[in-house]
């Protein structure tokens, strides 16, 4: 398994919104056993996955990531332990012509309430004590390894110190959403400082991924023009990781909204989530997952996208750029 942490100090960059657009491509079109690690208390990509009952239900039965973490903490976990704390997304149907079915998918979700309790419980030891237990996430998903092929690391929306670091630590490789925002690529030196200091003390190397512009305004605009100079930049430098390829931005559109919104997890197909398979924005999401397979060495040519859907996305761009 190949853990990917999505990751951004700043609230607002998408980091939530990429990981379900990425959990569903990649579990639909490519058929890779997707695990999502929704390390977020708010709980925003889980249940955009997964039917909100479903997991109120588990979290009263004390089925939960936070739960497992404990486990990590008091001594480790089993692999019918972390099982149990998995959320299912079933895949209803068969492939047909223009109708692509959602994935299965496992997710691990945190529970608001045990999440603030263990975080009060972990910052009340001594320094030397807390950080004993850095690795916890990654011995949680260790029992499981073999039983996924991606796992995606999702981020709470601001920096919480020992979270971070415990969610870099169990991080392979690391994709950063960058919004075409001053304040957020001004701000871009302390999110590499971060992921540099995760793995001081420790024999856990993250790799880079890739930087991708995300929640993006027109390409006209010289806020977008100006971003992606600036990012060009630091990647030259090799201060950032690589930036994706322009196709494979996701651009600012209500679809991408309607894709993530209430109700959402009820979706059935790509396309009643997405939006027909030859407008940009699911072709665009195609075009990332391709690309990051890709850059994992993980090739596939499950992706079937059409020559109109290519071409009608390359016109778009054209006169957007």
């Amino acid at each position: 398994m190949i853990s990917i942490g999505i990751f951004h100090m700043k609230g607002g960059v998408g980091k939530s919104a990429l990981t379900v657009f990425l959990a569903d491509f990649l579990s639909s079109i490519h058929e890779q056993r997707v695990l999502v690690v929704d390390l977020d208390p708010q709980g925003s990509t889980s249940k955009a996955l997964i039917p909100e009952d479903k997991i109120d239900k588990a979290f009263k039965s004390g089925l939960s990531l936070t739960a497992l973490l404990r486990h990590a903490c008091n001594g480790g976990v089993t692999k019918e332990q972390v099982e149990c704390c998995l959320l299912h997304r079933e895949q209803t149907g068969k492939a047909r012509k223009g109708s692509v079915p959602l994935g299965a998918l496992s997710v691990l979700a945190t529970h608001r309430e045990d999440w603030r309790e263990l975080n009060e419980e972990i910052n009340s030891l001594e320094r030397t004590k807390r950080w004993r237990f850095l690795d916890v996430l990654k011995d949680a998903l260790a029992p499981v390894k073999d039983d996924f092929d991606i796992a995606l690391l999702d981020f709470p929306g601001s920096e919480i110190l020992f979270w971070t670091t415990m969610g870099l630590r169990a991080t392979d490789y690391w994709l950063l959403p960058e919004i075409p925002d001053f304040f957020s690529i001004a701000d871009i030196e302390s999110v590499v400082e971060l992921v540099h200091e995760a793995q001081k003390n420790s024999t856990h190397t993250i790799h880079p991924l890739g930087t991708l512009l995300n929640i993006c305004p027109d390409r006209k605009s010289d806020t977008y023009r100006k971003a992606r100079a600036a990012l060009s930049a630091l990647e030259d430098h090799k201060a950032i990781p690589p930036l994706f390829s322009k196709e494979a931005e996701v651009l600012h559109r209500p679809e991408a909204m309607k894709a993530t919104d209430w109700g959402s997890e009820g979706s059935k197909t790509l396309v009643s989530r997405y939006g027909p398979a030859t407008k940009p924005f699911h072709v665009g999401l195609r075009k990332l997952a391709k690309e990051l397979l890709e850059r994992l060495g993980r090739s596939s040519g499950r992706d079937k996208l059409s020559v109109v859907a290519n071409l009608r996305r390359k016109l778009r761009d054209f006169w957007r750029s």
